[in-house]
């Protein structure tokens, strides 16, 4: 399940995570996005490696900035607190999968 969280929770769910992470930065008006979505949520039902996040970037401008998140979907992908992947753009189940290896 993909839980949305808010920028003041990044630190605390993802940065401090032990588990890998998946942070799928969208927003509402984004069409690709809206694509996105239901994908990261299959993969997130099918995966019990990863915690799976959606952050809306339109009030998460400082994540935004720190992460440089100018395009989305933005996925981010972190490893014990540290950013390891980033893919920008909608892609398909079998590239996020391969994101998570």
């Amino acid at each position: 399940m993909v839980k949305q969280i808010e920028e003041k929770d990044f630190k605390k769910l993802v940065i401090d995570s032990k588990k890998k992470v998946l942070v799928d930065c969208f927003a509402t008006w984004c069409g690709p996005c809206r694509m996105i979505a239901p994908i990261v949520e299959e993969i997130s039902n099918e995966n019990t490696d990863y915690e799976f996040y959606k952050l809306d970037v339109d009030d998460a401008e400082k994540i935004s900035m720190e992460y440089g998140i100018m395009s989305i979907p933005t996925l981010l992908v972190f490893d014990k607190g540290e950013l390891v992947k980033k893919s920008v753009g909608f892609i398909q189940k079998n590239d996020i999968l391969d994101l998570l290896k």
